[in-house]
């Protein structure tokens, strides 16, 4: 028993590390970009503490943006007076759409169906964004030079966490986060993170968005869908990691990862599965280490090799933190190097946080609560006052 736990255990962990190590083969700069015509589509709802920072950034991208359009719920909305508040850092035009209210799919679908009746025939690409996000000044020429050159129809990267000032259930929610991010493939195989996507126009052109989105919860999950029935050619761009710093506390950092794993078991409910059984095989630690303490050596030769594993995830997650641009202090590295090395731990923790994910019937984002009983089946429950988090 003690050998069949500990291999088992051993091998989760290993293989999230092997994920980590191809990543960081192949990490480097694009070699080419293109200059071309972009528009930039924003849906944001409620003030947001890092929309300055976004807007800052988005003034400094090597490629220009053609204009943003910008979404809105509603004239009441605190965003839209944040928006015009900062309008001016950019050196490119935004057009304001003020989307209305509609209760067979989420805001943020309905923002940007009003969004995508805004456009025309003049880009080169689309590119989706997040408000939550802080950019490096090439990110933008990165991620379109695919959907313009012709060698991808859409292209998407991912987040990464900055933690400087979080919480524990930040750094558990960004272990697990940043895990994802560079773990194995097929994990995330045709898979589209809406919070920084590129769509060429000829694909813009087939996808229909406005229908995908019609009566979807997941954006992101629409457009993976989308673009898998079409057959479309889907990159995931490795150097397109996107900083992501810290808005709200560990209880909104979980809701968070809550409404994320809620949404893949939805829409893709073969990766869900295929992800709760990697971290409950990695989770196997915490048997091992109880039989470690009880007396058993090869339980804890298993436990010492898990622990070393983990730490080195951790030391080389700190790597890609220092390559995406993230200067984090002392503390935030060092708390993650603990959860690294305290791997029969933070396994079961995320495990735990995992299950917050099984049930789906109603989810909340932002301000809004949803009954999701599938893809294209969804309501709105309530409305709580805009700018109201989870």
């Amino acid at each position: 028993m003690t050998v069949l736990l500990g291999l088992a255990a051993l091998l989760a962990t290993l293989a999230w590390l092997a994920g980590v190590i191809w990543f960081l083969r192949f990490f480097r700069a694009p070699a080419i970009e293109v200059p071309g015509r972009v528009t930039l589509l924003l849906a944001v709802t409620g003030r947001t503490a890092g929309l300055p920072a976004l807007f800052a950034a988005l003034a400094r991208q090597t490629l220009r943006p053609r204009r943003m359009l910008v979404a809105v719920e509603s004239e009441a909305d605190p965003a839209l007076a944040q928006v015009r508040e900062l309008q001016d850092l950019l050196p490119f035009p935004i057009d304001i759409v003020v989307a209305g209210l509609d209760d067979s799919r989420s805001q943020k679908a309905t923002n940007m169906i009003a969004a995508l009746a805004r456009l025309d025939a003049e880009d080169d690409a689309l590119v989706l964004l997040d408000a939550d996000i802080l950019p490096q000044d090439h990110w933008l020429s990165w991620l379109a030079t695919p959907a313009m050159n012709g060698a991808a129809d859409v292209v998407t990267g991912y987040r990464w966490h900055a933690l400087d000032g979080a919480g524990p259930g930040r750094h558990v929610v960004a272990w697990l986060d940043r895990s994802l991010a560079l773990g194995p493939r097929f994990l995330a195989t045709g898979l589209v993170w809406g919070g920084s996507v590129a769509i060429s126009r000829d694909a813009l052109g087939r996808m229909d968005l406005p229908g995908a989105l019609a009566n979807t919860f997941s954006t992101d999950g629409a457009i993976s869908r989308r673009a898998r029935a079409l057959g479309l050619r889907v990159l995931t761009r490795r150097a397109v990691l996107l900083p992501t710093p810290p808005e709200g506390g560990d209880r909104e950092a979980i809701a968070f990862k809550t409404r994320q794993l809620q949404i893949v078991h939805v829409y893709v409910p073969s990766l869900w599965v295929w992800l709760g059984l990697a971290l409950h095989a990695e989770a196997l630690a915490l048997p091992v280490a109880l039989l470690g303490l009880a007396g058993d050596g090869l339980a804890l030769g298993f436990l010492a090799a898990v622990s070393a594993v983990g730490l080195g995830r951790a030391v080389l997650h700190d790597r890609v933190t220092r390559a995406v641009g993230i200067r984090e202090g002392a503390v935030a590295r060092g708390v993650q190097l603990v959860l690294g090395a305290l791997a029969p731990v933070t396994a079961p923790a995320v495990v735990a946080l995992f299950w917050t994910s099984a049930r789906t019937r109603v989810i909340r984002w932002r301000h809004i609560e949803y009954e999701v009983l599938g893809p294209e089946e969804v309501r709105v429950l309530r409305r709580h006052l805009p700018g109201a988090t989870a």
